[in-house]
């Protein structure tokens, strides 16, 4: 298979300077002097790109991973190294960048077109197609200056997309108008992705987005190429080490390779990664008024008693959490529900206590075994009483814990859970002739 990008030892310099005056001094300088510090944005970094592959880059803001992709794209240039491109490559950088505002949107396609190398012939064949899929209406015949910054987007997006590319490069550029729409440009990327005709070259800040659609990802470090291999292990050794004040390359590497080598040697055998990443903490929390009762220490451990909140699936995993009340109560319940980033309800249990006294501290633990699939979820509690046939709120946590849930790169699941349904095919209603649920492809 030939290479679509090949990147040779590139890296980006940029002077910077702590006052606007010392460009001119050091510019006006006979002796040579030097007024500014040198600042590596990319070190160093090589990499290949088969035609067909999908490949995501992942790091910190700050690491390099637009520096890049702007060399890639020809809108920078190298300090030093080379970037060879043997594709037409189509990029979603600044969504309708190059549009020129007096004009109407459909004028703009023919310009973009021109500069692409299109004739007119040719955005002729296209149009329908990128304006249909940009959904602003009419206004495809009003002057860019009229349109909102997301119909820009819109339109900037339909286009980079419904070229025929083949390089795509895309700079977290995805977050385009309403849920539907960002929807519809996702499952255009997953398309393009799927086809292995196409190159995708992206970055994205959603481990699971490139986890589920690359084949291969890139980690950036301060300007460095620290891994580039599996997406999964990638990603997972990225937010397992993300949290740290001071990222180890090397103990990175090296915790890389154990995983490759633990692969050769259990082939079969799925290796739990649950471990707790301090940046993985729920921002909605909302707490109500304490009314008799105080819940707190909120906690997810694993079976080994080690505190978690990235998961593993298929494993067992105990929740908990104390509860004090400052009053005698009856018929009183405590409950733990499990609900996605936008509050859709998974599951929800709760445990009966006839009485409960004054003063008294009670330790509530839920064990599950995890079915959920790759996705970041949200645990909250309550505790209520029944009084007189009314439910009373004693105390209730909205998003106490968060948790995120890794998928092992066998899995084929699809959704929120997994039901472990057993599938079977039968032939002419008498002969089984499948009874395995299809792989992921």
């Amino acid at each position: 298979m030939s290479h679509a990008i090949i990147v040779k030892n590139i890296s980006k310099s940029y002077r910077l300077y702590k006052d606007p005056k010392d460009r001119i001094k050091e510019s006006l300088s006979f002796s040579g002097k030097s007024y500014h510090q040198n600042f590596l944005a990319n070190d160093n970094i090589s990499f290949n790109i088969k035609k067909g592959e999908v490949v995501g880059i992942i790091g910190k803001n700050g690491s390099g991973k637009s520096t890049l992709l702007k060399m890639i794209t020809g809108v920078l240039t190298p300090s030093s190294g080379s970037i060879q491109i043997d594709s037409k490559i189509t990029a979603l950088l600044e969504l309708g960048a190059g549009f020129n505002p007096e004009m109407t949107g459909l004028e703009n396609l023919y310009l973009s077109g021109s500069i692409s190398g299109f004739s007119e012939k040719e955005m002729e064949e296209k149009l329908d197609t990128i304006i249909k899929f940009a959904e602003i209406g009419e206004f495809i015949h009003q002057p860019l200056k009229t349109y909102s910054s997301g119909m820009r987007a819109r339109l900037g997006f339909a286009f980079a997309i419904n070229v025929d590319p083949e390089v795509l490069i895309v700079d977290e550029a995805l977050s385009v108008g309403d849920a539907a729409f960002q929807r519809k440009c996702y499952a255009k990327i997953e398309e393009m992705c799927k086809s292995q005709e196409i190159t995708v070259l992206f970055i994205s800040h959603s481990g699971s987005v490139i986890k589920q659609l690359c084949n291969r990802a890139i980690l950036l470090h301060a300007g460095k190429l620290i891994l580039d291999g599996d997406p999964k292990k990638v990603v997972n050794l990225y937010e397992k080490f993300v949290g740290s004040k001071a990222l180890n390359a090397n103990a990175l590497q090296k915790e890389y390779i154990n995983l490759l080598q633990n692969d050769k040697k259990n082939d079969k055998k799925i290796i739990s990664h649950s471990f707790y990443n301090p940046n993985i903490i729920p921002k909605s929390t909302i707490e109500h008024m304490q009314n008799g009762a105080i819940l707190s220490n909120v906690k997810l451990f694993n079976i080994n008693n080690n505190l978690v909140n990235v998961l593993e699936k298929n494993e067992t995993y105990i929740f908990t959490y104390q509860v004090h009340y400052k009053k005698n109560f009856e018929n009183v319940r405590v409950n733990m529900r499990i609900h996605t980033t936008t509050g859709i309800v998974i599951t929800g249990e709760a445990l009966f206590l006839p009485k409960v006294a004054k003063n008294k501290t009670h330790t509530i633990k839920f064990e599950f075994k995890n079915i959920l699939n790759e996705g970041e979820y949200f645990f909250s509690i309550a505790t209520n009483s029944m009084t007189y046939g009314e439910l009373i709120t004693l105390h209730r946590i909205v998003d106490a814990y968060m948790i995120k849930v890794n998928v092992h790169e066998n899995d084929g699941s699809r959704g929120l859970v997994s039901i472990n349904a057993k599938g079977t095919v039968i032939e002419d209603e008498r002969t089984v002739i499948n009874s395995m649920l299809a792989p992921k492809f």
